[in-house]
């Protein structure tokens, strides 16, 4: 990519693709709710604009019109004279400092408490305005979902947002009925094929990297230590969305058997989960300036999109290696030490027994297969350039399930060919996937809902035709940016920065 330094050109794509999720921390803090002098920032507010979905080859197929959202003005929580840090004030004070967000049909005021969400303040100015239900149930444990209940109740709701739509409703009451039934309670003999087959995988693999006299046994070991960590990191999300007593003891798994920091993982993707396809916010979609899906502007441009259709493999192979060193970067950075402690217990353990040039091939090669799986059931579909819809619309709007055609093929994607199962039940063990697709299929046709599914092949044929196509189309001046023009020193904003520099 013209403009960047080698390094750079490869680190984007720790911004774009996506697989593991990690849970906020689900349990909200007993003193967060007694924080009256906790800082008080407000949300950006996406200003009112029609509702437009773009598929696969760039034709919109859905735009209506929603009311515009109209905030209402509210006197400054902080009197004159309050003794209030004025450096909790910095940055708002243009901004209304009143942040409604709704859960289960209640309105709730989060203006001082969202500086104590345990996970950080953009997940609540995210919503501000806006029901969240859905994101709550999905990404909280029942403690969470219970302390939740204690947050400030607001006065009164904010003018001009839209109802819950009753296909979301209807959704609510078959959750409810999914746990009631036991779908969400985890099979101890399918737990323990889980980490077992990985073991085994793991195993063979290091055995084969022993014979390091013979090259094929060599390149056996690259693949099969490559696919070993391509489930380790399945097995990763699995513990890190999974709920109960159970994952919490595993959910170090990602960082010992991973090599990656859990709360990294956690932060990246769970925006994914909430906003799933919606451009400016959902970072895997945000592929460029090493692969687009949709024509950008000129400046957000790259003279080699014109030959992407050739060339992704290449970038999507180097998803490992740079998920791992992005993960470390920030576990040093937040201090988080038990997860670098975890990490570094991971690298020596491997490296006693994997020679540096076996571990990195088995990086690309695991990088080339997850990027793969974890791509092909989002970015063909509908992306939402303004306003989405309602949350379970979205999903089925922008998810497409995969039908394996073979045993290993079904092993190796570990729940992801599930993926609308998965984005509408994330806590749910992924085993239950299978027997909740024709629940999902039904629930669909009975909600006026698109049910997507086509063989991994087919998607993966779709997906290399999306970006031969876009490689053709021409620049669009004023095509929204992958990224929000934060400010931040995050790494899509340094290379945007580059790029048109």
């Amino acid at each position: 990519v013209t403009g960047l330094a080698a390094t750079d050109w490869l680190r984007i794509w720790s911004q774009g693709l996506t697989m593991l999720t990690l849970p906020t921390r689900s349990s909200v803090a007993a003193a967060a709710l007694l924080a009256g002098n906790a800082a008080v920032c407000t949300a950006f507010t996406a200003g009112p604009s029609p509702m437009q979905i773009t598929r696969l080859g760039g034709t919109s197929v859905r735009s209506s019109a929603r009311p515009p959202l109209r905030m209402v003005a509210t006197p400054p929580l902080v009197p004159p004279g309050s003794k209030e840090d004025p450096e909790l004030w910095k940055g708002t004070e243009n901004l209304e400092r009143e942040l409604l967000v709704r859960i289960d049909d209640e309105w709730y005021d989060l203006s001082r408490w969202r500086a104590a969400h345990p996970a950080g303040t953009h997940w609540i100015d995210l919503y501000k305005n806006q029901d969240a239900t859905e994101v709550m149930y999905g990404f909280h444990s029942d403690k969470g979902m219970n302390m939740m209940k204690r947050l400030p109740k607001a006065k009164h709701a904010p003018e001009g947002v839209p109802e819950v739509s009753q296909a979301t409703r209807n959704f609510r009451t078959w959750r409810q009925e999914l746990v009631n039934d036991g779908w969400f309670e985890r099979e101890w003999d399918k737990e323990l094929f889980n980490v077992g087959s990985w073991a085994a995988t793991f195993t063979l693999g290091v055995c084969l990297a022993q014979f390091t006299a013979s090259l094929p046994m060599q390149f056996a070991a690259v693949v099969v230590l490559g696919i070993a960590n391509t489930i380790a990191g399945w097995l990763s999300h699995d513990y890190t969305h999974g709920r109960g007593k159970f994952c919490e003891i595993m959910r170090p798994f990602g960082s010992f058997c991973g090599g990656m920091s859990t709360t990294w993982w956690s932060d990246k993707h769970n925006t994914h989960h909430a906003r799933t396809n919606e451009v400016g916010i959902d970072e895997d979609i945000a592929t460029d300036p090493a692969l687009y899906i949709w024509a950008p502007d000129p400046k957000n441009d790259s003279p080699a999109r014109k030959y992407q259709g050739l060339f992704w493999p290449i970038p999507m192979s180097f998803l490992f290696v740079l998920w791992r060193f992005d993960s470390l970067q920030v576990a040093f950075k937040r201090k988080l030490w038990p997860e670098v402690f975890g990490c570094l217990c991971h690298y020596a353990f491997v490296l006693s027994f994997v020679s540096p040039a076996t571990f990195l091939g088995a990086l690309f090669v695991s990088g080339f297969m997850t990027a793969v799986i974890t791509t092909v059931t989002h970015q063909g579909e509908e992306l939402f350039f303004d306003q989405a819809p309602d949350f379970v619309e979205a999903q089925y709007l922008s998810t497409r399930d995969a039908a394996c055609t073979n045993p290993f093929s079904e092993w190796l994607w570990g729940g992801m060919q599930y993926q609308l199962e998965h984005h509408l039940f994330p806590t749910m063990p992924r085993y239950k996937y299978p027997a909740l697709m024709a629940h999902v299929e039904k629930f669909g046709a009975e909600n006026n809902l698109d049910y997507r599914i086509s063989d991994e092949w087919s998607l993966l044929q779709m997906n290399i035709n999306l970006y031969k196509d876009v490689a053709t189309r021409p620049a669009v001046a004023g095509a929204k940016a992958s990224r929000p023009d934060t400010g931040k020193d995050d790494l899509g904003s340094i290379l945007q920065g580059k790029l048109v520099k």
